[in-house]
């Protein structure tokens, strides 16, 4: 099964952070914990988003993206990220609009890209 690289890309996409599961006494909260929290993000694209062997993956649709329900001041983002290697693919953050999530639109932190131009 190949995994493409939007899988991780858009959990983070206008991620801003961390939702219901609180760090005691830290201020902290966990967004996505292996398999749990995809309840924490909307889906925005055609992508097949599921939790399977401990991570939130995708191997299927064009694109697609994991929008976290909400908005976030400070935030620090943690991922392991596979992807196959023709991926073009990122995480996109501090997006403007959650239904337009590109990079005129977000800051994109690029994970793997094999287009040509700089």
């Amino acid at each position: 099964m190949k995994r493409h690289g939007f899988a991780m890309a858009a959990i983070v996409v206008a991620l801003a952070a961390c939702a219901q599961m609180r760090i005691p006494g830290t201020g902290w909260e966990t967004l996505i914990d292996g398999d749990k929290g995809l309840e924490n993000f909307d889906r925005v694209g055609d992508a097949n988003w599921r939790a399977e062997s401990g991570a939130i993956v995708a191997d299927r649709g064009k694109s697609g993206f994991l929008v976290s329900k909400n908005a976030y001041k400070d935030f620090e983002i943690r991922a392991e990220f596979w992807a196959a290697s023709d991926t073009n693919s990122g995480v996109f953050i501090r997006c403007n609009n959650r239904e337009k999530i590109d990079s005129k639109n977000c800051y994109e932190v690029n994970i793997w890209d094999t287009r040509p131009d700089p």
